[in-house]
């Protein structure tokens, strides 16, 4: 397995060497740099991508949702992981329409963060178990009375693509339960998203929830 080269940025020192210091550990992971706000971030990023950049949300000079933001537009295949003691649905939408690939809380163990990071290497996106409780309680509580999109334009399969992702699967795990590709997992997941008009995963999981494809239990 490649090694995972990784850009930590937080703004309290100790924290960050205290991230360093534990992913230096991993032999699969290299930190290939620090930085301790936003700015400084994006500077490091014009002298070479990291596979991941991991990312603390409350930050000076530029907070990690803002630079999340501006550096998946400048650099479309950076994966950013928010690890953040603030898990809050407004955090929590911000940084997904920003385009993060994973939000984690900073009192995870240290196995969630390894699993979070491999997992978005490899082209998926995780979402801790407090985060998505955080998503689904958002958007059950606040916008499960919309208008539901229609899905009668949705394949049987896609269909069945839909119901996997809402219920929390990764592209792996459908792509093994259904016996196809990662590539056609996620060209169906481009399709539906198309087909109902939404923009993201998130909405997705909103859609799932309001047209009873899945339960909260």
């Amino acid at each position: 397995m490649s090694t995972i080269n990784i850009i930590v940025v937080d703004d309290h020192a100790l924290v960050r060497q205290g991230i360093v210091s534990m992913l230096s550990s991993v032999e699969e992971i290299e930190v290939v740099g620090e930085a301790e706000n936003g700015v400084e971030a994006l500077k490091m990023l014009e002298k070479g991508l990291p596979d991941i950049l991991l990312v603390d949300i409350n930050m000076p000079l530029m907070d990690g949702v803002t630079l999340s933001e501006k550096a998946i537009a400048l650099y479309p295949e950076l994966k950013v992981i928010i690890l953040s003691m603030d898990v809050t649905m407004n955090y929590v939408k911000k940084s997904i329409q920003a385009g993060v690939r994973g939000y984690i809380p900073k009192d995870s163990s240290r196995e969630t963060l390894i699993e979070a990071i491999t997992k978005v290497r490899d082209g998926d996106k995780f979402f801790s178990e407090k985060v998505s409780e955080v998503i689904l309680k958002g958007f059950y509580d606040n916008d499960i009375s919309d208008k539901p999109k229609k899905s009668g334009d949705l394949s049987k399969r896609e269909e069945e693509v839909l119901k996997l992702i809402a219920s929390g699967m990764s592209n792996r795990d459908i792509a093994d339960k259904l016996f196809i590709s990662i590539r056609t997992v996620d060209a169906h997941r481009n399709h539906i998203i198309q087909k109902l008009k939404l923009r993201s995963t998130a909405e997705l999981v909103k859609y799932a929830i309001k047209n009873q494809i899945i339960e909260l239990d």
